[in-house]
């Protein structure tokens, strides 16, 4: 991405952030205590049925027991920080990219991915999604769970039942 629109972008997602978040992803814990937001989430455009755009601040690596996909298309350019993509590619491949400033992903809804922080950074990124064609889980061993089995049921940003939340029920 030409550096001139990346750093055009970023001064107007900053101005976003200006405002509270309008939604702010919390929960999970390390050792039994709680460890923060996860991520904040502000509407760049008023948010419909056919296309959104988000500005995220990602404070937090993913949940690491498993990779998630999404229930859209997506495509995230990242404004500022870096962070590692993990992904399962077609025959079980698993890859880690450095996305750095500049970098565009493109994903489809069934695109499994976990993102990883790189230690004491966050980043600032441009999400875009379109129309929500199916629901969205997590990728374990055993198969596909819902994220209502994967996480906890009071709090979805916390640690719930992980992959343990396979059960018949669920799609693999």
């Amino acid at each position: 991405m030409n550096a001139r629109f990346r750093l055009w972008l970023l001064r107007r997602a900053l101005r976003v952030t200006e405002r509270q978040p309008d939604f702010i992803v919390h929960g999970g814990e390390k050792d039994g205590a709680q460890q923060g937001p996860y991520l904040k989430r502000w509407w760049a455009i008023p948010r419909n049925r056919f296309f959104n755009m988000y500005v995220h601040e990602l404070l937090r690596s993913d949940d690491a027991r498993a990779l998630h996909d999404h229930p859209w298309w997506n495509v995230s350019v990242l404004l500022n920080g870096s962070y590692i993509e993990h992904r399962i590619l077609a025959g079980g491949v698993h890859t880690q990219t450095l996305l750095t400033a500049g970098s565009v992903v493109v994903r489809m809804p069934r695109t499994a991915h976990r993102l990883e922080m790189l230690p004491g950074k966050t980043c600032i990124t441009l999400f875009i999604t379109g129309p929500r064609v199916r629901d969205w889980g997590f990728h374990c061993l055993r198969g596909w769970v819902p994220w209502q089995r994967f996480t906890k049921p009071s709090d979805s940003g916390a640690i719930g039942a992980g992959c343990d939340g396979l059960d018949e029920g669920a799609k693999s």
